[in-house]
């Protein structure tokens, strides 16, 4: 696990670019994003999770690492691993997304080979790759801050529900559960 989460981590690292901190418009739509699976399968946000309920996890520079990593473990743990005796009983999609736009663009195939290499496989389908332009995340997302990683909870349409940013508390993973059951 802990190598899987390094990978997950390196992966959003390698997202460059203008990011900031968000205020992502709770109560809009979640913007269209096409990407790839480790599994090499196209991925469309929010159009291909429709009628569950969706956490996106971003990493937008190397100082939201560190950050990142306090997620990866509860999520993974709650939503994909479905520890405990009611933990994870809710049917909920998640995903982390590392973001490739200009100057990231010529790690993109090395870096998901990587991961594909290194992520235990019951994680590959939670990981989509996104290269591209950024600029209408950071605009529709509110994002204004690039040292922290964003976390999006999209209803059983796309719409986005609740947003925070920085590290896991357990007040957030509360409000997160309140979105979703």
């Amino acid at each position: 696990m802990k190598q899987t989460i390094r990978t997950i981590i390196l992966a959003g690292v390698l997202t460059l670019g203008a990011w900031g901190t968000a205020k992502a418009q709770v109560g809009k739509a979640f913007p269209p994003l096409i990407g790839e699976t480790l599994e090499g399968k196209s991925m469309t946000l929010p159009e291909g999770v429709k009628g569950k309920y969706t956490i996106v996890g971003m990493a937008h520079s190397t100082n939201a690492e560190q950050h990142l990593k306090t997620w990866l473990d509860p999520i993974y743990q709650k939503y994909i691993a479905k520890t405990g005796l009611l933990d994870g009983a809710e049917d909920v999609n998640v995903y982390f997304i590392p973001m490739f736009s200009g100057s990231s663009m010529p790690f993109y195939d090395k870096s998901k080979k990587q991961m594909k290499e290194t992520t235990q496989k019951d994680l590959q389908p939670h990981v989509i790759f996104y290269k591209g332009e950024i600029s209408t995340y950071i605009d529709q997302l509110k994002i204004e801050k690039n040292d922290t990683p964003y976390i999006f909870v999209l209803d059983t349409t796309g719409k986005v529900i609740y947003a925070t940013n920085g590290e896991w508390t357990e007040v957030k993973m509360d409000a997160i559960d309140e979105k979703i059951q």
